[in-house]
């Protein structure tokens, strides 16, 4: 068991990668009351096609990461939910484009939920009748995020980016896919990507390390499981162009909704796509948010209101910066993103600024710390992008310039989309 220490932050914290392949985390919090421990696979929305190490290829449907989320909770005739109460434990999980997590928290004593975390994902026990009789709930719920406005404005602008790329689809996918989803998918899906040596379990709280470590290393020996290659995610082959151009639909509103949208290319490097999304925070929190003296006079001449913001993803494939708000006048709105967009090509951001605002996110950063939900999830997307978690969040200290350059050049060229959800009774 190693042991990390981080002088800059105050936090330290135990790994172990187990003989099964399992990489275990324990991060020590002393004189909390709560623990959480958290169990996560990089299986995410976006894994449709597979590659193992002998170029072997697998497909799947759209939104399978987020249907065995659901099924998971089964164990025969038990429900893991119900289970979990009786130990007062609280239990949760969430599927995301680039990850499933499983997790619970409990002021209690840890072993009995901790066992019960590692036997239930470690055990698909489910039928074909269960299998059918989950598509109708998935598709339930797929219809309800159909009738909310800001997560159908985020869909649609994920497909008009994009033409073959997985983030076209809702991660629960649709009603076609879901339907389409067989119990031998399911299953097969689960044996290649939640295999310990694929996964990460993340634990923080004030208990004794060593003897969490060897209730882990226990639980862990009594298990046999089959070896598994290595599976990697299929790249995306994207053309350049947005899928389209503008689109327009109607729901039940009050103030048109808008999304402008970028479409850039990815960036391979997981260090360069951690710096050059801090890069594109910062020009994005200068010049899109309060902090520009203009915003104000956007807000008093009804350009926007409270609903106003932007958003900034990269994957080794895919890329896209997103500018959304509410706004009855479309064309004004357009000008200051494309206002926006051209400060970002072009302007070097005040130095002054990038100070205040590397400040501004330390301070995030140390406050996110008192918070076990967030540390758990960053510890784990890194970890997953292969990167060091403190590593990431001192990357902010370390931009220069030189990576504004580099980031204003990402920007050429980009292709964009326009998307608008207009009233109803407009």
């Amino acid at each position: 068991m190693e042991k990390h220490i981080n002088e800059k932050y105050q936090e330290s914290y135990y790994s172990e990668t187990l003989s099964n392949g399992l990489h275990v985390v324990l991060w020590k919090k002393e004189d909390y009351a709560k623990s959480l421990f958290m169990m996560s696979t990089p299986l995410g929305a976006m894994d449709l096609e597979q590659v193992d190490e002998a170029g072997k290829h697998y497909c799947y449907h759209a939104g399978i990461a987020h249907f065995l989320e659901h099924k998971m909770f089964e164990m025969g005739e038990q429900d893991v939910m119900e289970l979990f109460s009786r130990m007062g434990a609280n239990v949760n999980a969430f599927t995301s484009y680039n990850e499933t997590a499983y997790y619970f928290s409990t002021s209690n004593d840890i072993k009995k939920p901790l066992e019960l975390l590692m036997n239930f994902i470690q055990t698909l026990q489910i039928s074909k009748e269960s299998v059918e009789k989950e598509k109708g709930i998935i598709v339930q719920e797929l219809n309800m995020y159909q009738q909310m406005p800001d997560n159908r404005l985020l869909m649609e602008t994920f497909s008009s980016l994009f033409q073959n790329h997985p983030l076209k689809y809702d991660i629960g996918g649709d009603a076609e896919s879901v339907c389409t989803t067989t119990l031998e998918e399911l299953q097969q899906c689960y044996c290649r990507n939640y295999h310990p040596s694929n996964m990460v379990l993340f634990g923080i709280g004030d208990f004794d390390v060593e003897a969490v470590m060897q209730l882990i290393r226990e639980n862990q020996d009594k298990k046999e499981f089959s070896n598994q290659p290595r599976l990697y995610r299929k790249e995306v082959v994207e053309p350049h162009e947005v899928a389209r151009k503008e689109y327009r639909f109607a729901m039940d509103i009050s103030i048109k909704k808008q999304a402008i949208a970028y479409k850039l290319t990815g960036l391979k490097d997981s260090s360069m796509r951690n710096r050059m999304e801090w890069c594109f925070k910062i020009m994005l929190d200068a010049y899109f948010s309060s902090l520009n003296p203009e915003f104000q006079a956007w807000i008093d001449g009804g350009i926007i209101n409270d609903y106003i913001g932007s958003e900034v993803d990269f994957g080794e494939d895919h890329g896209l910066i997103m500018f959304y708000g509410e706004s009855n006048d479309e064309m004004r709105f357009k000008d200051i993103v494309a206002k926006t967009w051209k400060r970002m090509q072009q302007e070097a951001v005040d130095k002054e600024m990038v100070e205040r605002l590397k400040r501004r996110y330390f301070g995030q950063s140390l406050r996110s710390l008192n918070s076990f939900d967030d540390i758990a999830i960053t510890y784990i997307r890194n970890y997953f992008e292969g990167l060091d978690m403190f590593d990431a969040l001192e990357c902010i200290d370390h931009i220069c310039e030189e990576d504004f350059e580099q980031a204003r050049e990402i920007l050429k060229n980009a292709d964009m989309a326009y998307v608008v959800i207009e009233p109803e009774n407009s």
